[in-house]
């Protein structure tokens, strides 16, 4: 029983119901990274504007439904197919949890939002109830729903193919790492011919991977800590590496020491040399970890899992380790032998001997390394996961969004959304003239392919809401009313003639009676005439003339009743012509008054003729000036098709709240789109300002706004994260070496090293292998990689030497000879996971890899090539140099 309480036996005890207890707590992996790429992937605004939207859409995914007929235009056949297609999946709607779904058979606008102008690709958007987690689920018994017979038929959206990007990564690490161990299985067997050595390694690595992936997992779960699904790429290779490179390192030291003597107090003076050798190199790092964990920025402050992983690895290997050598003896070389015999030379040797004859050679041989990288480093990422990759066979979202990219733009797969709320409704004329005008300088902004809001629904504008054309109509309105006046005035001057004619043409009648008349009165007097002139041919006759003076009675008589006649026709033409007299005079009065009024009439029917021409004209100016392009809402402009469904679609159901969608002409993150992203906000910003809509507030969302705010995370923060990274560095350099000039040149050799890896890993992918910008998780993981490398390489180089107090040439070249005996083990180790994600399709793995390896290729050449010649130079400085120093030491004097 004394035995079993022996440190070894408690070592392995106690790892033994460490992994188990980790296998019984820890949770289902696959639905974890699920969840936390979820998580990653939506962002809380995009929560909180749909619930403001309403229009039932709240806790909804939106999907895209791509009909692509990859032989050329739709046919009317497969245009019914595909419409038969829908209204068969829109009947079982609550099947598939569709809450909306826009098609562009439905509304007048989505047809031509809908469909490519190519006519080969029609779309169909859905929203789907159902949780993130289940998204996949129902696109695929979606996407099962309308296959149609000689179409490309997909469903996509950028939360699906990011997590099908994902799946992907994490199944070609897992088979990287695979394969990575298997050969580094081979590399531990060929080192020390053994059997044993490389079967603990992997069971090590085991216990460490299991181990640190619960504690990671049920940390995160319990107190909800940042991680990002990047971060399982880095940590698995470090716990990896790191394990590997320990186990190398106690084997060797194991091997070095007698083993004839106690087998226990051997592995216990191993282990003890292990840690005093490897926490210089661990625990920096570890620090640094646990500090950026307190960043804003996912990636980074995701690195506390890092810190767990490197204590984890700490603690499990060099205990494992001395546990199985106790146990194990001499039989840990089985069947091998223990004769490994070193070569008589190396690369480092001979690079430090050129470095100690001629120090400038090896600072130029350096430098020709190190500056092209300085130079050609940019500080350019895209964190979209959204780009394509190069697989055989893709899945239906990444089919679907190069099939979006194809024929609709580079931007259409991932628009930016900005979405505006006010206090007040958005649909008051001021407001959406407001909208407008957003609108229009949006549109021309570089780079930007369509905007799409309230006012304008398909990206152009809806031509009956404009002052311009409203004008033209009231103008035209205006031309028949002047022609109508003019019509009116020639008709009122015929009235004018009508009514002179019509008024003398009584008084006509009256002077053709008084004419009468007269004419009666002539024969009248004619017959009194007459009369008389018998009576005096009468009264000139005898008086003896027999009845003479009944005769003269009879004429008499006669000649009075002419008398009489004469009298009533005289007295009857006076009174006839008093008539015609009061006749003409009313008539003339009436004429008078009535062509006066007549003539008031004709001068303003002239000056409302001219009014309207400068009315005309005024309108007409009006319209070619600023104020003809606003937008204005008619009193019945709520009847039209376009605007009532322009304001289902951009427009929340409370009216308190509007989206502009802006769709780029380039990849979504692109360095253009980043640039592009950021004159919107300041466009939307400015644009807003001066309008009544100045107290509304607007936030942005997409693929392309998340990386913009990302960038400027990083330009925000990532200066301040980097000196404080690199000063724990220098610091715990300057405990550890008690030399400020030491951990000063090796802090700025290793900024150096990342700088110079990033930029010709950037070239190198950029020539080669055609890619665009690199993740920043590219960039993380190198950082990662390389500084374990780095501090590993450096410190087994120059920790616990003292040549500046003991300078032997010999003993110098020799130490840079030995040192680079343990360089190449763990080189061969970083190699053997590093080559197998070359063989990879995801593009990050491949930069990583590219960058890892130009890393450690650099770091290998460059500090035997430098190292040797600052030291030579420090004890024995150049004659110039010497010559100076003396000088500026006896001007100090004086």
């Amino acid at each position: 029983m004394r035995k079993l309480l022996k440190p070894k036996f408690l070592f392995l005890f106690f790892w033994i119901i460490a992994v188990f207890a980790s296998i019984a707590v820890l949770p289902n992996l696959e639905s974890f990274l699920t969840h936390q790429e979820v998580r990653t992937t939506q962002s809380g605004a995009t929560s909180k504007q749909q619930i403001r939207w309403g229009h039932g859409l709240a806790n909804t995914q939106s999907l895209t439904l791509v009909f692509n007929n990859p032989g050329g235009k739709l046919t009317a056949y497969q245009k019914s197919q595909v419409s038969k297609t829908l209204s068969n999946l829109n009947l079982k709607a609550d099947y598939y949890g569709i809450k909306q779904l826009r098609t562009n058979q439905m509304m007048t606008n989505d047809k031509k939002l809908l469909t490519a102008s190519d006519g080969s690709t029609e779309i169909a958007v859905a929203a789907v109830k159902s949780s993130a987690e289940n998204l996949p689920i129902v696109a695929e018994q979606i996407n099962n729903a309308i296959t149609v017979s000689g179409l490309n038929t997909a469903v996509t959206n950028p939360q699906l193919v990011a997590r099908a990007h994902t799946r992907q990564r994490v199944r070609e690490v897992i088979s990287a790492y695979l394969i990575g161990s298997a050969v580094m299985l081979l590399v531990l067997g060929f080192i020390f011919r053994s059997l044993l050595v490389p079967l603990i390694n992997l069971l090590t690595q085991v216990i460490v991977l299991i181990t640190s992936t619960s504690l990671v997992t049920n940390a995160q779960t319990t107190w909800h800590l940042p991680f990002s699904t990047e971060s399982v790429v880095l940590i698995s290779l470090v716990s990896l590496l790191v394990t590997s490179l320990l186990t190398w390192s106690f084997m060797r030291d194991y091997w070095a020491e007698d083993v004839l003597a106690d087998g226990d107090k051997v592995s216990l003076a191993t282990m003890a040399i292990q840690y005093k050798r490897w926490l210089v190199v661990l625990l920096p790092l570890a620090i640094i970890a646990l500090v950026l964990g307190q960043t804003s920025w996912l990636s980074l402050a995701s690195a506390w899992t890092l810190a767990i992983t490197l204590v984890i690895a700490a603690l499990a290997t060099p205990t494992l380790n001395y546990a199985f050598t106790a146990l194990l003896g001499e039989s840990i070389y089985w069947p091998g032998t223990r004769a490994w015999r070193p070569r008589a030379k190396n690369l480092w040797g001979q690079f430090a001997r050129l470095s100690h004859w001629q120090p400038i050679l090896g600072l130029l041989a350096a430098a020709i390394l190190i500056v092209p990288g300085l130079l050609m480093a940019k500080v350019q990422y895209a964190d979209d996961n959204l780009r394509p990759t190069h697989q055989d066979q893709l899945s239906s979202a990444e089919l679907g969004q190069q099939i979006l990219t194809a024929h609709f733009g580079n931007g259409a797969a991932e628009p930016i959304v900005v979405t505006i709320h006010n206090a007040k409704p958005m649909t008051t004329q001021t407001n959406l003239q407001a909208l407008d005008a957003l609108t229009t300088k949006l549109q021309v902004v570089k780079n930007v392919a369509r905007v799409v809001s309230v006012t304008q629904p398909t990206g152009h504008r809806l031509s009956p809401f404009y002052v311009k054309n409203q004008i033209a109509l009231i103008n035209a309105d205006l031309a028949g009313k002047q022609v109508t006046v003019t019509g009116l005035q020639k008709t009122i001057a015929a009235n004018q003639q009508a009514l002179q004619q019509a008024e003398t043409k009584q008084h006509a009648k009256s002077v053709d009676k008084l004419s009468d008349r007269l004419n009666n009165v002539a024969t009248t007097n004619d017959d009194l005439l007459e009369q008389i002139a018998d009576l005096n041919d009468k009264l000139a006759e005898p008086a003896s003339t027999p009845s003479h003076t009944s005769r003269i009675n009879r004429s008499f008589n006669k000649l009075d009743r002419l008398n009489s006649r004469m009298t009533r026709q005289l007295n009857g033409l006076v009174d006839q012509q008093n008539t015609v007299a009061e006749q003409a005079g009313r008539a003339n009065q009436k004429v008078r008054k009535v062509n006066k009024s007549l003539k008031k009439t004709t001068q303003s029917l002239q000056t409302l003729l001219a009014s309207l021409k400068v009315t005309s004209t005024y309108l007409t100016g009006l319209s070619n000036s600023q104020i003809g392009q606003s937008f204005y809402l008619l009193a019945n402009g709520h009847l039209n098709d376009d605007y009532q469904n322009s304001l289902f679609t951009n427009v929340s159901s409370d009216q308190h709240t509007t989206q502009l969608t802006i769709t780029l002409s380039t990849s979504p993150t692109s360095a253009t789109s980043l640039k592009t992203m950021k004159t919107i906000k300041q466009v939307v910003k400015h644009g807003l300002s001066a309008t009544t809509l100045s107290h509304a507030t607007f936030t942005t969302s997409g693929v392309t706004s998340q990386q913009a705010a990302h960038h400027q995370l990083i330009s925000k923060h990532g200066l301040t994260w980097t000196i404080l990274s690199l000063a724990i560095i220098a610091i715990c350099l300057w405990l550890t070496l008690s030399s400020f000039t030491l951990s000063a040149l090796l802090t700025t050799g290793l900024t150096l090293l990342l700088i110079a890896s990033w930029g010709w890993t950037q070239l190198i992918m950029t020539t080669w292998f055609n890619n665009g910008p690199l993740s920043s998780s590219v960039f993380l993981w190198g950082v990662g990689l390389l500084s374990l490398h780095w501090l590993s390489l450096t410190l087994m180089t120059v920790h616990r030497k003292h040549w500046l107090q003991h300078f032997d040439d010999a003993q110098l070249l020799r130490h840079f000879y030995l040192s680079g005996q343990s360089v190449w083990p763990l080189t061969l180790f970083e190699l053997s996971y590093l080559l197998p994600l070359l063989l990879m399709s995801d593009a990050n793995l491949h930069a990583w890899a590219v960058m890892g390896l130009v890393g450690i290729t650099i770091s290998n050449l460059v500090v035997p090539l430098v190292l040797p010649g600052l030291i030579t130079w420090t004890v024995r400085p150049p004659k110039g140099l010497k010559n100076w120093l003396i000088k500026h030491h006896i001007l100090t004097a004086k």
